[in-house]
């Protein structure tokens, strides 16, 4: 069986909606969120720093790719030939593919050459992208980590929420619906203490001195409310 409605229940329903605002807010703007923001934003500007480097030296990496599959090339028709020299040859045959080998030979060097040179000229950038793909493998496991200690504590608070969700349902169940309406009401309207007891002869919502006169009206009106901030004073 319910308890009957008291006005002071309000401030029990706005203290519990505050714990929850309070525990929401902390999934949103909690240390580990703000901390894990910090390094997503870090790690991110790195990854567009990364990017326009390599836009820069697009002409590069072409020409790197280029070099790259000549040398591979060049190396394949070597081993190829030392295949060849390897078997039953005839003086002219043997002639003909240690001339072909000393040709594959000499591109490779030159191919190898243009390789350390094209590196050697972009030596700074490539630094840059040395450093930064060091700095991502370094922030890689501060990610995860945090990631995991942010996953359990929204899963402990998502618990606490429950815990005052259910107080708060259990509580409502003893207003009138007028009242639930003036809670809702007041809230939609940004009333900051909905409900709070006097002191003396100043309203305990907005801290306004009020006449006797005004603090007996409020104490015989419907639902208490003070005239300055709407407030139900108790």
């Amino acid at each position: 069986m319910n308890e009957p409605f008291l006005l002071s229940n309000l401030i029990e329903l706005q203290e519990l909606d505050n714990e929850i605002f309070k525990l929401i807010s902390e999934k949103s703007e909690g240390t580990t969120v703000k901390e894990l923001k910090t390094h997503e934003i870090e790690f991110k500007k790195l990854q567009s720093d990364k990017q326009n480097i390599e836009n820069e030296l697009q002409l590069y990496f072409e020409a790197k790719n280029h070099i790259e599959k000549s040398i591979s090339e060049s190396q394949l028709k070597i081993n190829t030939i030392n295949e060849k020299l390897n078997t039953n040859l005839d003086a002219s045959e043997l002639q003909n593919y240690n001339l072909q080998k000393q040709n594959f030979e000499k591109n490779l060097l030159d191919y190898e050459k243009s390789l350390n040179e094209i590196n050697e000229e972009n030596s700074d950038e490539l630094e840059r992208i040395n450093n930064i793909d060091l700095s991502l493998e370094g922030l890689k496991p501060t990610l995860l980590s945090l990631s995991k200690k942010l996953q359990n504590e929204w899963g402990d608070i998502d618990l606490k929420i429950g815990k005052y969700e259910e107080e708060k349902k259990l509580l409502l169940s003893s207003f009138p619906k007028g009242i639930i309406d003036l809670y809702d009401d007041l809230k939609s309207k940004g009333v900051e203490v909905i409900a709070a007891y006097k002191r003396e002869n100043q309203c305990g919502c907005c801290g306004v001195d009020l006449t006797s006169n005004e603090m007996y009206e409020i104490m015989n009106s419907r639902f208490q409310q003070c005239p300055y901030c709407m407030g139900v004073v108790i």
